[in-house]
């Protein structure tokens, strides 16, 4: 694992737990285009929902998209992982 991920700003929560478990986290903002972020540097990219995104299938389909929506931060974090491991 690269131990990189982005994160929608809005989930601070989710942020400060993935900086504790030693990973680089980079904002992801409202006016920022998913699709224009490579893949290939990133174990994840963490939104609040896919449904509230403009995302390419490319990205969608790419296993790298994490909804934090109604979850704790740890079950992000699991959520990751278990994709990851597939």
């Amino acid at each position: 694992m690269k131990k990189k991920v982005v994160v929608e700003n809005t989930l601070e929560d989710v942020k400060n737990y993935y900086t504790k478990h030693g990973y680089n986290v980079n904002s992801l903002y409202f006016n920022d285009n998913i699709n224009d972020i490579n893949l290939d540097e990133y174990d994840a990219i963490v939104v609040n929902s896919i449904n509230n995104l403009n995302i390419a299938s490319n990205v969608k389909d790419s296993g790298k998209v994490v909804e934090a929506m109604g979850l704790a931060p740890h079950q992000v974090f699991e959520k990751m992982h278990e994709r990851t491991r597939r």
